[in-house]
């Protein structure tokens, strides 16, 4: 009798486990810088990163990780582009001496965005 009563209540208590914890959230993605740049005033060399995220709705903290290794921090917000993105692309800027600031970051799957300095500037 017992057992047939958690058997029962086995898949209710697990849906409301898994429903509680949000297990699936997304808070990384693999990226490849195509040329070396900078964010908040750290060097980034060009190469393949791990780039996670912890989101304060909009804004979110950003650390690249290259390597098992913290390069850089930064504060960027997610901004909605109204369009779900078929590849990752890294959206760049340059100063009048050709040097490359990271301003943009789109993920594949996603209609969001994660824009650094001046939200509106990016598009």
């Amino acid at each position: 009798m017992k057992l047939r009563i958690l058997k029962r209540l086995f898949p209710v208590v697990l849906l409301a486990v898994l429903a509680a914890v949000p297990v699936f959230a997304k808070d990384h993605a693999n990226i490849t810088l195509g040329h070396s740049a900078s964010i908040n005033g750290t060097a980034l060399p060009q190469g393949d990163y791990k780039v996670s995220w912890v989101s304060h709705s909009p804004q979110a903290t950003v650390t690249f990780i290259q390597g098992g290794k913290t390069l850089a921090t930064a504060e960027g917000k997610w901004v909605d582009r109204n369009t779900k993105f078929d590849s990752d692309q890294v959206l760049y800027s340059s100063d009048g001496d050709g040097a490359k600031k990271v301003v943009e970051i789109r993920f594949a799957g996603m209609s969001q965005a994660l824009v650094f300095g001046d939200a509106d500037s990016a598009s």
